[in-house]
């Protein structure tokens, strides 16, 4: 075995020097270190692990010189399917009022609640957060719009009687704007607006 490793000394501190996998290089420098007559127990001890680790690298190594690297792992699945992805989006679009939220603006803690009620999916707010963020969705404070409760003939008689103000006094406003509203109401434009290409931050 060690004559098989010394053979391959060269591709063994090629390894050491150029992988970008620190793992590998740290097992390459074990072997080299086998390589040079130092014994396995020796070896293990230097590096933290147990001999039978150390065998195992020599064994892979010597069939082949991609075996130091670890195998693809799957990872975790996500905990929100493209299906929640997709009602998160709608959701994030529609008004929160529509979900029977009594909010004008949701909130990340709002469509959390809301993904909990229609599809049964229990998340923490950090989820439902790094989604939203990932989707491309960014908060925007909403400007209050009240032109749609505007008297248009009132206001343009306002204006008038403002513009005539400010011909004839010096000490008036510079800049004033007289809103007419029959009722109090307020209509709020969605709070989570779409940024950029859609990507979100990776």
């Amino acid at each position: 075995m060690s004559s098989d490793l010394r053979a391959r000394q060269e591709v063994l501190r090629r390894l050491t020097k150029t992988d970008r996998d620190p793992r590998v290089r740290r097992r390459a420098h074990a072997l080299l270190l086998l390589a040079e007559g130092h014994s396995v127990a020796s070896v293990a001890r230097l590096f933290g692990t147990a001999p039978d680790r150390v065998r195992a690298w020599r064994a892979r190594f010597l069939a082949g010189a991609a075996g130091l690297a670890d195998e693809p792992r799957t990872g975790r699945p996500p905990k929100l399917d493209a299906a929640a992805l997709a009602f998160l989006s709608e959701a994030l679009a529609a008004s929160p009022q529509s979900y029977g939220l009594p909010v004008t603006v949701g909130s990340i803690r709002d469509r959390r609640e809301v993904l909990a009620q229609r599809l049964g999916v229990r998340v923490c707010t950090a989820t439902v957060h790094r989604a939203v963020q990932r989707r491309g969705y960014r908060y925007r404070r909403p400007r209050h719009d009240l032109a749609h409760r505007q008297d248009r003939e009132a206001v343009a008689a306002a204006e008038n009687v403002l513009a005539w103000l400010r011909k004839t006094s010096r000490d008036a406003p510079g800049t004033l704007r007289l809103v007419y509203l029959d009722e109090c109401e307020v209509h709020c434009p969605p709070a989570w607006q779409r940024c950029g290409n859609g990507e979100g931050a990776r």
